[in-house]
């Protein structure tokens, strides 16, 4: 099952399964080299996640987000992880050398392009910090709207210019920890999660 929800993550994220596409169940589990027990089992879990929308009597289909949706999983977040934020024990300093070499192995994926890999550093880098609150409610419901967030997080990361800023972005935001300054620490996270993709250059 997990090798199977992996691959077809990984097929939303890369825009290999379009928004609003039907997974046509058999197709896939031939594709993958599963069978269709552990297939649905995937499925359930992307619908629990709300990369796939489950219709009953016709099937599974990738989420479509409209607008106003990604404008309220985009406010969502923002509340959830300021207040997570405002709850943190702060890291020690084993904790910050490992944030510190996470954002160097980010550096290294970048470098290579890898931008599947980084998805899943960046979750870790932010997670290890999110994870010093005691708020373990508020934790659990904020890893549900980072699944959520995902395609967004995608669009952003497969962008070499915007990967190379979520660099900087976190160094900013290790420097206030180190610091301990509370409200630096909201704001740092508040500019790296309202850094958007560089628009192209003009010919």
């Amino acid at each position: 099952m997990e090798r199977a929800l992996h691959r077809m993550r990984v097929m939303v994220l890369e825009g290999r399964l379009s928004p609003g596409e039907q997974i046509r169940q058999q197709e896939m589990a031939g594709l993958l080299g599963v069978s269709r027990v552990p297939l649905r089992e995937a499925l359930n879990v992307m619908a629990d996640q709300g990369l796939l929308t489950h219709r009953p009597h016709s099937g599974y289909f990738v989420s479509k987000r409209s607008p106003d949706e990604v404008r309220q999983i985009r406010r969502m977040l923002e509340l959830l992880e300021n207040e997570v934020m405002a709850s943190i024990a702060w890291p020690d300093k084993k904790l910050m050398s490992q944030l510190r070499r996470l954002n160097r192995e980010m550096k290294v994926a970048a470098d290579r392009h890898d931008w599947i890999a980084l998805m899943h550093l960046n979750r870790d880098f932010h997670f290890q910090i999110f994870g010093l609150s005691p708020d373990h409610l508020i934790l659990d419901e904020l890893r549900r709207l980072w699944g959520l967030g995902e395609p967004l997080f995608a669009q952003k990361l497969a962008h070499p210019a915007a990967a190379e800023r979520t660099l900087v972005e976190h160094e900013a935001l290790l420097e206030t920890l180190e610091a301990q300054d509370r409200a630096a620490c909201i704001d740092a996270l508040n500019a790296h999660r309202n850094s958007s993709v560089p628009a192209p250059a003009l010919p």
